[in-house]
């Protein structure tokens, strides 16, 4: 293989505006500031001053592109409030402390504000040495510290876009086909589900928004592929609207990598319209199986295509794509990864998948998804139940439990 190709220009980054919504008015704008005062003035006050650097707002509202309704009472943010708590000097039992203090705040301002407050903690010391990441250089390139250090990320090193590893799609499409998993796993438990039935409006949201953002992170990974990836939603759809060549050309000439481009247009709008206007009662007479079984075909394509451009190789199926010998790009040193795979999985895992034990426990996941999408309710994939280090002839909803205890660790 060659040098791996960037998954974005080398080429600046303009900032995003200083706003929380792409196109809301006054009105919307302020609501939302309201509610970052009065969640600043909270942390102020919960978190010790000789430990406090700063509250730096996430996601959409932090790089200007949040959603949000109108309703009878006026204009309301939909989207979650996200955070990082930058403190210092914190260790052990006061770091323990400060998490479960800020949880409990959480809940106390999410019922105040209306929309989900989520909290993390984040080490000043540690900036300089934060993980070179999807989720870390979005962050560097697009927040709104609330309160504190105004330049406190500046601290963390340059993350230009076109230099992220290509495994860090990879792992977004993880992330996302985690929460398409959730929604397989909600179907099969209430089936009666499947014909729409016996959902109520407010699962029925919780559905179709894990949808939304698993199509939106096939739209990054196939901008990705071609080398075209950027973190402002109303430039991601300009491209991926773009005209398209037939073939694409490097040392040859093949056909184009991303599969059902019509038909995943055509969901990536309704996601995008979605993201910035949630309407989601829209859904109220659809049927959620059909549209999971839509969203899974473009997640399955997308996620396929770009590995096979990310590894230069192509694989037969998801049981060949599953095998440890195949590198799922999440990096790590070997005696880290060894390391980790001991304290996680005990000390005899090495013996048992000594291949396995050498890659960080992220890879599994990746390589065990698909299978657990494309085979759900059955008798598990031998090679999945291996990957997870479950019996075999194990049970698919034993295993999907499993896998989603390792992704909260290892997501």
């Amino acid at each position: 293989m060659g040098r791996p190709e960037p998954v974005a220009p080398n080429e600046p980054v303009a900032a995003p505006p200083e706003r929380y919504t792409l196109d809301g008015g006054p009105a919307v704008e302020a609501r939302i500031d309201a509610d970052q005062q009065q969640i600043a003035a909270a942390v102020l006050d919960s978190v010790p001053r000789r430990s406090f650097v700063a509250l730096v707002l996430m996601g959409g509202y932090g790089r200007g592109e949040g959603g949000y309704v109108v309703t009878e009472d006026g204009p309301a943010p939909f989207n979650d409030y996200d955070y990082f708590v930058v403190v210092r000097g914190t260790r052990g039992a006061q770091r323990a402390a400060l998490h479960r203090g800020l949880a409990e705040l959480a809940e106390t301002l999410t019922e105040r504000v209306g929309v989900e407050v989520d909290f993390a903690l984040l080490s000043a010391e540690h900036l300089k040495r934060a993980e070179y990441s999807l989720m870390n250089a979005e962050m560097r390139w697009g927040h709104r510290v609330v309160a504190g250090d105004a330049d406190v990320l500046e601290h963390m090193r340059d993350m230009p876009f076109h230099g992220l590893p290509r495994g860090e799609l990879t792992r977004l499409m993880l992330n996302r086909g985690a929460l398409l998993l959730m929604d397989q796993q909600q179907l099969l438990e209430r089936r009666s589900l499947a014909a729409g039935g016996g959902m109520d409006a407010g699962e029925r949201e919780v559905f179709f928004k894990y949808l939304f953002k698993a199509v939106l992170a096939c739209g990054d990974t196939r901008l990705a592929a071609d080398g075209r990836y950027h973190p402002s939603y109303p430039e991601k759809l300009a491209r991926l609207e773009a005209p398209r060549p037939a073939v694409y050309v490097d040392d040859q000439e093949r056909p184009d990598p991303m599969p059902r481009h019509d038909e995943f247009l055509e969901l990536y709008r309704l996601a995008y319209r979605h993201k910035l206007h949630p309407a989601y009662a829209e859904f109220a007479e659809a049927r959620p199986a059909d549209w999971l079984a839509q969203v899974l075909r473009i997640w399955t394509a997308t996620l396929r295509a770009f590995e096979i451009r990310r590894l230069g190789a192509s694989f037969s199926d998801w049981h060949d794509y599953c095998r440890a010998d195949i590198p799922k790009g999440q990096g790590g040193n070997l005696v880290r990864n060894l390391g980790v795979t001991v304290r996680d999985f005990g000390p005899r895992e090495p013996l048992r998948r000594p291949r396995r034990a050498l890659r960080y426990p992220r890879e599994r996941l990746i390589g065990t998804l698909p299978l657990l999408l494309t085979e759900s309710g059955s008798l598990l994939d031998p090679c999945a139940a291996s990957a997870l280090a479950l019996p075999a002839n194990i049970h698919w909803k034993l295993a999907v439990e499993r896998f989603l205890g390792l992704w909260a660790r290892y997501a």
